[in-house]
């Protein structure tokens, strides 16, 4: 059919159309031949589209005031580069409060796109709309719909936060009035069932009708009764929906048959107009939601509040339940989070402890090295010293000896005889060869008591009067 009627002969093309379009035929027809009324008439998620489709005007239209089925899929052969030019048509159904706005647009157009064609419909500034019901992450007026891999057909809401509530000639409400939430049902579910089981509430749908002889007096004495609107504020979160229209009650009634079953919408169905308005008493639960209470309009301040304060008890009794739960598996995940943080903080410390004794380790192993080098370079020292002493002359040399003792600061003695002519400097290379240079230890007479290594090193051992012989002394430099 699609083939025939856009001229794609291949059936390749022809299939990737129609999955582009969610195989809706009527759409991927609309997506190669542009019509002269826009957009021919498709279906939306099983029902018709009722009201006028918003879109921007991105195709020129022949000169002509009627168009027909026939007309729109008369025999068309465009090229292959027409087919690859046409844009992806999207479909909104967007909410606000109590109306239903239907908006077509090309993927490339933006959100903010959609707000202006809203903002004409709804009379609304674009400003203070809160286009809502995004699948995707965040998403602003210049988000471009292409980006946003959306399916052909999309559900959206308007908040509007920053505007006052419609009044209503109908409602009868004076300063004391319930405060209702603003926003889809799906939202106030959201906000009633999916937090903190502690910040939970019970959801109170109001349906109100017009056209019921107990509207007037339910809104002025049970809605403006005090003790009411007060214990649906602390205890509710209550949404309103008008029954009057009968688009309105067919599309609350589906709304209902998904959230809540076939038995509750059947009982809402079953309403008459006079039993009007009801009061429909819902509480979330782990699987389904449960309606507690359809409460009909010919009731009194007093059973209203009695029905309330049952369901109420109903509610806290499961509330008590799911906060038991979420205090005990938040415990349980306190009680891991610390195990792990310890966990953590032990394998941490032991890290800092492992890699301290390395430090220590390898800072021990850098003195070890330093001191083995030091003491290499010294037996160095001391041996080449050793080795470039003069010979120790013999007692029996008949050219004059001087013979020196030396006390080292551990109580040791050593003795040697040197040639009274020898440089002091030999005394000094001496004694450092047996480990004591002079540069850390002073070596110091005892008759006068002096301090040699303060003496001229090349004067002989005749000049500086060590000799014939000598006791002399080591002690540590300061």
């Amino acid at each position: 059919m699609i083939m025939a009627c856009t001229g794609i002969e291949n059936i390749d093309e022809a299939i990737t159309l129609l999955e582009q379009n969610n195989w809706d035929l009527v759409a991927a027809i609309n997506g190669v031949i542009p019509q002269e009324n826009g957009i021919l008439q498709s279906e939306y998620g099983g029902e018709t589209l009722q009201g006028p489709a918003y879109g921007p005007t991105s195709h020129s239209t022949a000169a002509s005031s009627a168009s027909s089925s026939s007309s729109a899929f008369r025999h068309v052969v465009p090229s292959r580069q027409i087919v690859e030019r046409q844009p992806r048509m999207l479909d909104f159904r967007v909410e606000y409060r109590d109306r239903n706005v239907d908006v077509v647009l090309e993927d490339s157009s933006t959100v903010g796109d959609i707000k202006h064609i809203l903002e004409n419909e709804l009379q609304i500034p674009a400003s203070k709309m809160l286009l809502k019901g995004w699948k995707t992450g965040d998403v602003d007026d210049s988000t471009v719909l292409k980006t946003l891999h959306l399916p052909k057909n999309n559900s959206l809401y308007v908040l509007t936060p920053d505007l006052p509530p419609p009044s209503s000639s109908h409602s009868g409400y004076g300063d004391c009035h319930p405060v209702y939430f603003i926003g889809s049902l799906e939202a106030a579910f959201q906000e009633a069932f999916y937090g903190k089981a502690r910040d939970r509430k019970l959801l109170a749908i109001y349906l109100h009708h017009d056209e019921s002889v107990l509207t007037n007096v339910f809104c002025s004495q049970m809605l403006c009764a005090e003790s009411i609107v007060s214990y649906l504020s602390q205890n509710f979160i209550t949404w309103a929906w008008d029954m009057t229209k009968e688009a309105n009650r067919a599309r609350f009634l589906t709304m209902c048959t998904r959230h809540f079953g076939s038995v509750v919408a059947q009982t809402i169905r079953t309403q008459k107009t006079d039993q009007f308005p009801l009061f429909l008493i819902i509480m979330g639960k782990r699987s389904s939601n449960e309606v507690l209470n359809v409460i009909q309009g010919n009731t009194t301040v007093d059973e209203l509040m009695m029905r309330l304060m049952a369901a109420m008890e109903i509610f806290s009794a499961q509330q008590q339940e799911d906060i038991k739960d979420e205090d005990e598996r938040e415990a349980r995940e306190n009680v891991k989070r610390e195990q792990d943080e310890a966990y953590r903080i032990s394998l941490e410390a032991d890290r800092a402890k492992r890699e301290a004794q390395e430090r220590e380790m390898a800072e021990q192993f850098r003195l070890e090295q330093i001191r083995k080098e030091q003491e290499e370079e010294r037996e160095a020292i001391r041996l080449s010293l050793e080795q470039s002493l003069p010979p120790e002359p013999k007692e029996e040399s008949t050219e004059s000896v001087s013979k020196l003792r030396i006390r080292t600061p551990s109580g040791e003695f050593f003795e040697r005889r040197f040639l009274a002519s020898s440089k002091l400097q030999v005394v000094f290379d001496f004694v450092a060869s047996k480990g004591y240079p002079w540069e850390e230890y002073k070596l110091l007479g005892t008759f006068p008591r002096r301090d040699v290594t303060q003496l001229d090193p090349n004067k002989s051992l005749l000049e500086v009067k060590l000799y014939p012989q000598e006791t002399l002394f080591l002690e540590a430099k300061e």
